[in-house]
């Protein structure tokens, strides 16, 4: 055989392999280009959709939202009430007095309850009125203030027992305790939506 033939037979496998590549290379290509254009032509049809219906999508996606907003503002309420319930001073005295504890001990616990649980529901605030978040803190600051006064008007060794009796004492004076209003006012936000 020539050197010429023998040449082309050994590149033959060669070729035939670049060959390959080649038009799996273009085919690939092809198929992409084709893909890509079913979905521009899909996007393209969806989009004449939403011109041509436009107030159904609009109406759907409003109804929606409207329906998550009411049940987070619903859920925002539940937690501003059982924040507010649970910072009267009667449930902290339950929840937070243990015998032995010392009045200025239990005083700094109910603080310290009363700023974390308003730190825990903060976030809440978005999805109340103003007026009802003004009175919601204004609650926290005046039960902090009633609790730390009460507290402060005690002898150095007076027991937590002697700071509870002197808080319901207190409290049974108040007409209205700044958290029994910041309820009120929120129950009727909620029966108002």
């Amino acid at each position: 055989m020539t050197p010429l033939i023998e040449q082309i037979i050994q590149a033959l496998p060669a070729l035939l392999i670049c060959f390959t590549a080649i038009y799996i290379f273009h085919e690939g290509l092809r198929f992409i280009k084709q893909r890509d254009n079913e979905q521009r032509k899909e996007r393209a049809a969806h989009r004449d959709r939403e011109i041509k219906e436009p107030g159904e999508r609009t109406a759907q996606v409003n109804d929606g939202e409207s329906e998550a907003l009411l049940r987070l503002k619903l859920q925002a309420a539940e937690r501003f009430a059982l924040y507010l319930e649970r910072i009267a001073p009667d449930r902290l005295v339950m929840r937070l007095h243990q015998n032995g504890m010392s009045a200025k001990m239990l005083q700094a616990d109910m603080l310290r309850a009363i700023r974390e649980e308003y730190d825990h529901n903060l976030s809440q605030q978005i999805y109340v009125s103003e007026k009802t978040w003004q009175l919601i803190k204004n609650a926290k600051e005046e039960m902090m203030g009633f609790i730390s006064a009460t507290g402060d008007g005690l002898k150095s060794s007076a027991t937590g027992m002697d700071l509870s009796r002197k808080l319901f004492e207190t409290a049974s004076k108040v007409e209205n305790m700044p958290h029994e209003l910041a309820l009120k006012v929120l129950r009727a936000e909620v029966r108002s939506h």
